[in-house]
């Protein structure tokens, strides 16, 4: 998974990869990574030709079925699957002790758990505000509150209006939205530009988050992937929410 790939390099053990699925794309270095599959789906017979040592597997987005597969077949598996600040940090502790290269995830274990302190004291006592995060537009998805874009929200000084839903990446309607009246809507997408279907809010002038301007873009591979950049994203997020506060405070 793109996330795992990008962990491995951070720890210095990008050298080892053998194989990656298709959106694995950072840094430069991992596009020339084979592919052995994506979203659709993992080739299991290559993966087998690569004769790996460990798999890091992602449950979110690699069939069951196939994990079930490989781990048959007599392949150690390795989930990575980190819904917490801290929990990216354990990941770059433990995948730096598993490829040798103990220290190097040990700083950056420590590096990243000081730049979530950083951010911490900066925001987190800011005034609340009410936000809907929009991962896509068709179907409508958000994210609940056991995830690690919850906990950026929360970390900015944010509450995640959908946080008590049961499912992590739930389909909702658009009345759901209308009726939560979140007063920020940030939005992903599929890559640097803004998406146009966030502006589709603009429909509805008496939802707060259109009422005050309060629609926000962040790109996907720095809010959607729990490594390192992702608090590049969270950066970007805490300034986003300070603008909103801002707009609400001048109306």
């Amino acid at each position: 998974m793109p996330h795992g790939t990008e962990l491995l390099f951070e720890v210095g053990a990008g050298d080892l990869i053998v194989g990656a699925v298709d959106y694995s794309d950072y840094p430069e270095a991992a596009k020339k990574i084979p592919r052995i599959g994506g979203y659709s789906g993992m080739n299991i017979e290559a993966i087998l030709a690569l004769q790996p040592d460990i798999v890091l597997a992602w449950p979110e987005g690699n069939p069951n079925r196939e994990l079930q597969k490989l781990t048959a077949l007599g392949v150690p598996l390795f989930v990575s699957d980190p819904v917490t600040f801290d929990g990216i940090a354990v990941n770059l502790e433990r995948l730096g002790i598993l490829t040798g290269h103990k220290e190097s995830g040990a700083i950056a274990a420590q590096v990243l758990r000081q730049q979530v302190d950083k951010l911490q004291r900066t925001y987190q006592q800011s005034a609340r505000v009410r936000v809907f995060y929009q991962v896509w537009n068709q179907p409508l998805i958000t994210q609940n509150g056991d995830t690690f874009i919850s906990q950026a929200i929360d970390l900015c000084g944010g509450s995640n209006v959908f946080a008590d839903l049961d499912i992590r990446a739930p389909h909702i309607n658009m009345e759901t939205v209308l009726v939560a009246d979140p007063d920020v809507i940030v939005a992903s997408g599929m890559g640097e530009s803004r998406p146009e279907w966030l502006d589709d809010w603009k429909e509805f002038p008496k939802l707060n988050a259109v009422k005050y301007a309060n629609l926000f873009h962040i790109h996907p591979d720095l809010f959607h992937r729990p490594t390192s950049r992702f608090l590049q994203g969270t950066q970007q997020l805490c300034e986003h929410l300070t603008t909103a506060r801002e707009h609400m405070a001048a109306k």
